[in-house]
């Protein structure tokens, strides 16, 4: 019941971090899911901390485990379900600005000029392509990434992936430092 309480505390806090950072800023179309991760992020492992740490008097390695599991699942599928809705009905032009300002970057010349010093420094693996195709080839990932269907899964295994990854060293500090005292 408490680990509930932590992860629906974080869910809260990010949720409302989200609502305010975008309507108080519009204009980092690019950099705005970045640090939008990284607070998330930094919101998860926190809960995950805490429920470790302070609301747990198990030192075993499972029970820890399973307490920032079941952390990261719950937080993991709010958080990209509230990206999902965000993206699809909320403000479907975030998706949309963010497209158009990638694919304004792949028209520039230095973008060209990257691709064809890609070719030339690695002939074997472009085998056949031009700098043009190597432009239309990230056109369509940035196309095809940049939907809310997408978005989703992405975020949702990228925080699951984050809150396992912590969860085992925190789970792993814990049981280090209880061997040190």
């Amino acid at each position: 019941m408490r680990n509930l309480k932590i992860t629906g505390l974080a869910i809260l806090v990010s949720i409302t971090f989200e609502y305010f950072f975008n309507t108080l800023i519009e204009d980092l179309d690019l950099q705005k899911s970045l640090y939008s991760f990284i607070f998330h992020s930094l919101v998860l492992i926190v809960a995950i901390f805490l429920a470790i740490n302070f609301h747990n008097s198990s030192f075993s390695r499972i029970q820890n485990f399973k307490i920032g599991l079941f952390i990261s699942i719950l937080f993991s599928i709010f958080i990209s379900g509230y990206y999902y809705s965000y993206h699809k009905w909320i403000n479907p032009k975030l998706l949309e600005n963010k497209r158009s300002s990638l694919i304004y970057l792949t028209e520039t010349h230095e973008t060209f000029f990257d691709a064809k010093h890609k070719i030339q420094k690695n002939p074997n693996y472009y085998d056949g392509k031009s700098a043009e195709d190597l432009i239309e080839m990230q056109q369509d990932n940035i196309n095809d990434l940049l939907q809310p269907a997408k978005v989703f899964p992405i975020s949702l295994f990228s925080f699951l992936f984050t809150g396992m990854i912590f969860t085992i060293l925190i789970g792993f500090l814990k049981n280090l430092f209880k061997n040190l005292f």
